[in-house]
């Protein structure tokens, strides 16, 4: 089992692996929007790879 460090000092952000919190915040939030947007997509009634299409390219640009 690998651990991963979190680095915080005393007053300091949260970084991860160098990424400010911000950043870690603004990630995932833009990963549950995009499962998000596929789960509407496909229950919607549109074709399951247009979704996948559309999702992969919405996460590789996030």
């Amino acid at each position: 089992m690998s651990e991963y460090p979190v680095n915080r000092g005393i007053g300091k952000p949260v970084e991860f692996k160098g990424l400010k919190s911000q950043y870690l915040f603004i990630f995932a939030g833009g990963l549950l929007a995009v499962f998000v947007a596929f789960i509407v997509l496909f229950m919607a009634g549109v074709n399951q790879w247009l979704c996948i299409g559309f999702i992969v390219s919405a996460s590789l640009l996030l």
